[in-house]
């Protein structure tokens, strides 16, 4: 499941393989535009500057700033601390979204070069005012048709941006607001906000 996530991750929070795209013919602008992000992807990891051991950093640099473009973070942190998140400033919010997205991408860029030929075909889109889910599929290497996943996307102005990934009916939102959730019920937002912070710093860049 871990490598599914990563997977789907890094369509929107990258994180980690390489994708194909095809555009259903009744797609929308989610689809469309998530396809394109999807292809941007694809053009940084067969870019041969970006290749190798020697250029690590670089190449997962140039895919962050792809899928940071696409990911709604304050979206993602708002809904993972459910709740808790109407108790805080302005600033501490801020704060926490800064945490959790650095998080993920260092929890998930590592696994960047572990690509073994998975891919995600965008499939098609449903609209419901300024929300959308995009479907889509992870194909393996061997051509099976493997998973369906969801990405839920939030308009933003002109673009459409990806909050949540659902994956065999587990939201990846719904997985940290619950871990959160726990930890909240037993220990002060102080101490869980360290807590994060030293997770964040144990994980390579």
């Amino acid at each position: 499941m871990a490598r599914l996530w990563t997977c789907a991750l890094l369509v929107s929070f990258s994180l980690g393989l390489q994708f194909s795209a095809a555009s259903p013919a009744t797609a929308g602008p989610p689809a469309e535009q998530l396809t394109s992000q999807i292809d941007r992807v694809l053009a940084v990891l067969g870019d041969p500057a970006f290749k190798g051991d020697d250029h690590v950093a670089p190449r997962r640099q140039a895919v962050r700033q792809v899928t940071d473009k696409l990911i709604d973070w304050n979206e993602m942190g708002r809904r993972t601390l459910g709740a808790h998140w109407q108790t805080l400033p302005d600033g501490d919010r801020a704060a926490f979204v800064e945490l959790f997205s650095e998080l993920l991408n260092r929890a998930y860029l590592k696994n960047l070069d572990r690509y073994d030929g998975e891919k995600i075909i965008v499939t098609g889109d449903s609209l419901d005012g300024d929300r959308a889910v995009v479907q889509a599929r992870i194909v393996g290497r061997d051509g099976h048709n493997g998973m369906p996943l969801d990405f839920a996307m939030l308009r933003d102005g002109e673009r459409w941006r990806v909050w949540d990934i659902r994956m065999q009916g587990t939201s990846m939102v719904g997985g940290y607001r619950a871990q959160f959730a726990r930890l909240l019920q037993t220990e002060p937002y102080g101490i869980v906000i360290r807590r994060l912070r030293e997770r964040v710093d144990a994980l390579q860049p």
